[in-house]
């Protein structure tokens, strides 16, 4: 009886030890008293512990399998917004139609890759994240390639029957005089899968360095990661980042400098960082103006070598896992690399298009740079 004051808590169980029993059609079951203040846990057996240690074993598993799947789902879900966002919106024409040309072919790359990547997310099963994720880097692999054979083919033919053979001035410049260098890698939007990679790596220590490029900024917030460079055992060796509403860093061996560089007008800048490992002195330019100066950044680390250097992306482990968050949108071209400081005249001759150095470590060329994940290179000389 439940209400008296003498009730006590029961333990069933389903057979005494040396007993056997006939539970016949309906099972039967022995109540075994045990005092209020007991820990029940002293009356299982060992197998019953272990079974209930390995359920939840099971259940933390379980878990965090719906956890990543859901995390993949969320991914998805963000390209198939993507991707409908980018079937509305093709240019009118109203321009330069050799112009526009190149942008259209482009954004079509684009769309035709993210409807691509709806239709998989659609089609799949969340339960194979993994392999889902295997599946779609292979295929779209497959696609860029296509893609890349129909622009370049595309290309040429437009150019072979450009009317009465204008000569034409624009950003892009003149397809039929364009030399290897004269290119800009476009990233339209943030993604964790569109990347270039600089095939040659730094084959020595490096004790002092400038690196160069052109930037064209995107849709903010944040520049993003116009460049990372990775080695065995240190993500961030050297990177360059603007992440959010952070301020531009450089960061060497991890460790961070900021940098007073602004671009926010969607307008093109040259941009320049030199680093010494002598004291870890740091300058940094923008359209060929010193803009700051500092020291003690990883001084008397050398640069190691053996890395990945990729254009784009922010390496959380060597060559691989990016964030989204942290990627570079907009355009940049002619990347130079140099082994030791650059004065202050080279970088204001370079920035102002009064002279070109080629960097020694890396130089800027279509065949230096593999483009993955849909990324798409279009003509552009920044200084014609």
């Amino acid at each position: 009886n439940e209400s008296s004051s003498e009730a006590r808590p029961w333990r069933l169980l389903n057979h005494l030890p040396g007993i056997e029993y006939d539970y016949g059609i309906s099972p039967k079951f022995v109540c075994t008293p045990i005092p209020p203040e007991a820990d029940p846990s002293c009356m299982m057996s060992d197998e019953a512990k272990a079974t209930i240690l390995h359920l939840r074993e099971s259940l933390v598993r379980q878990k965090e399998t719906i956890l990543d799947q859901r995390e993949t789902i969320r991914e998805l879900n963000a390209k198939l917004t993507l991707c409908e966002g980018f079937g509305g919106h093709h240019s009118t024409g109203h321009h330069d139609s050799h112009h526009d040309n190149h942008h259209d072919n482009h954004h079509d790359s684009i769309v035709i890759k993210h409807y691509f990547l709806c239709l998989q997310a659609r089609n799949s099963s969340s339960s194979y994240s993994s392999s889902l994720r295997e599946l779609l880097q292979r295929k779209i692999n497959a696609l860029e390639e296509q893609l890349h054979r129909y622009y370049r083919d595309h290309h040429d033919y437009g150019h072979h029957n450009d009317h009465h053979g204008d000569h034409h001035d624009d950003h892009h410049g003149n397809q039929k005089l364009k030399s290897p260098t004269a290119f800009l890698l476009d990233f339209p939007m943030r993604t964790n899968y569109m990347y270039g990679r600089m095939r040659r790596s730094v084959v020595m220590e490096i004790f002092a360095l400038t690196i160069c490029l052109w930037l064209k900024a995107g849709a903010g917030p944040g520049l993003g990661t116009p460049f990372s460079y990775s080695v065995p055992g240190q993500a961030n060796e050297l990177v360059l980042i603007e992440w959010g509403s952070n301020p531009m860093e450089l960061l060497i061996n991890d460790k961070a400098a900021t940098l007073p560089i602004t671009m926010t007008d969607e307008k093109w800048h040259h941009v320049c960082v030199t680093w010494s490992t002598r004291d870890g002195v740091w300058e940094a330019y923008q359209d060929g103006a010193k803009k700051g100066t500092g020291q003690n950044l990883s001084a008397w680390h050398p640069i190691k070598p053996g890395g990945i250097f990729i254009l784009g992306q922010e390496q959380d482990t060597m060559g691989g896992r990016f964030d989204v968050t942290q990627s570079f949108v907009g355009e940049l071209s002619d990347l130079q690399f140099w082994s030791r400081v650059l004065t202050s005249s080279e970088i204001y001759s370079q920035a102002t298009c009064g002279g070109h150095l080629v960097g020694d470590v890396m130089s800027w060329s279509e065949e230096s740079v593999e483009l993955h994940g849909g990324l798409t290179e279009l003509s552009f000389d920044p200084c014609h």
